[in-house]
């Protein structure tokens, strides 16, 4: 063969490969490595394989880097809400069920009807009223509801009550995620099996994929994970709220709540809140033009990242960086945990976010 067509030809080759490698996507770390920091988040956890392939799947579907930080935040949240598992056991759920029974109680007739049926059998044989003693978890309590209600002596109950299970239980799975986020999620998880969203969050690939999804799959600027991990438990942009919260404290010497809500939701309606108040009242003292109409339309943003290129965000930044020299994006919102799952008065999303974060820290310090 001639030089030329050899050189050619060598050429040719080179290319296709330089193609070829390009084309080989980075898929970040493997199931075996994901899988030494599931057993780093719970040592005795009896399926690390099965978790560490539906956290790489997750995050793969998601568009979510595969890297150790991003799955070290998802494992870090699953160890700490459910400790791995699909359905977290909760000693407190016998009594919340018993709760939701008694008030029910609004007159004699409706009371004799509950009464009468928990001392029916259920399809264990044993009585509606003995079966509450053996609920110990979400997916417990609506197996219990469900069938308690399912007989048509009992569809008195539904009409006063006006709640199925899914009423009364609103966040499952192993990531403790909002069904009615996962039903307006608008990507759905693979290998997650063929059944409602609700049926999907029970499993070990649905769980992670839709708490994933709440985690990591929104546009946020946080320079620490602590407030992402926030962000999980009070809501999307309620430590960049709360930031906004923080600033307006400063530059008022008011005491302004950093709970990352800019205005007051009580029963679907949205009123004025105490930032709110505060903000205007800023800006009137301070003698600064201001459309209202235009506040509230700019503190109606603040579920989304838009907020920080509203007028009310660019202007309180900007007046707490001429006072204080800086401007402060995020605060962790100091919030009550109040659920009757909870045992303990003492817990909040401050407290959440750094029992979260410590276990991202040590997921991290892994060696994989």
């Amino acid at each position: 063969m001639p030089r030329a067509k050899r050189f050619i030809l060598f050429a040719l080759l080179f290319i296709l490969f330089l193609g070829g490698c390009q084309g080989t996507r980075n898929t970040g770390l493997t199931e075996e490595q994901i899988e030494k920091l599931v057993l780093a988040a719970r040592p005795n956890n009896p399926s690390p394989d099965i978790w560490a392939k539906a956290i790489k799947e997750s995050l793969e579907e998601l568009g979510q880097p595969v890297d150790k930080e991003h799955v070290s935040a998802v494992v870090a949240v699953i160890s700490q809400v459910s400790g791995f598992s699909i359905a977290p056991k909760n000693a407190r759920m016998a009594g919340i069920l018993r709760q939701k029974i008694e008030a029910a109680e609004s007159n004699e007739v409706l009371r004799f009807i509950i009464e009468s049926r928990l001392d029916q059998n259920a399809s264990n044989g044993r009585t509606f009223r003995e079966n509450i003693d053996s609920v110990a978890s979400e997916l417990d309590f609506e197996r219990w509801y469900d069938e308690f209600t399912s007989a048509s002596i009992t569809k008195p109950i539904l009409l006063v009550l006006n709640k199925d299970a899914s009423d009364l239980v609103t966040t499952i799975g192993s990531m403790q995620v909002s069904v009615k986020f996962a039903e307006e999620y608008p990507k759905k998880p693979g290998n997650a099996g063929f059944g409602s969203v609700r049926d999907m969050l029970y499993t070990c690939k649905g769980g992670v994929f839709y708490g994933a999804a709440y985690l990591l799959d929104y546009q946020y600027d946080y320079d620490d994970w602590k407030y992402v991990f926030a962000d999980f438990n009070a809501g999307h942009y309620s430590s960049r709220n709360a930031g906004f919260q923080k600033m307006l404290a400063n530059l008022t010497h008011r005491t302004v709540t950093m709970d990352g809500d800019l205005m007051n939701y009580e029963n679907g309606d949205i009123a004025p809140s105490v930032t709110y108040v505060t903000f205007t009242g800023f800006l009137k003292k301070k003698g600064v033009a201001f459309d209202e109409d235009q506040i509230r339309q700019d503190f109606s943003k603040e579920k989304s990242h838009d907020f920080e290129d509203t007028w009310s965000y660019k202007t309180i930044a900007e007046m707490h960086k001429q006072r204080f020299g800086r401007t402060i994006y995020a605060v962790l919102p100091d919030i009550p945990l109040n659920s009757p799952k909870f045992t303990s008065k003492n817990l909040s999303t401050k407290w959440f976010a750094q029992r979260v974060k410590s276990r991202f820290n040590h997921c991290m310090r892994t060696r994989i």
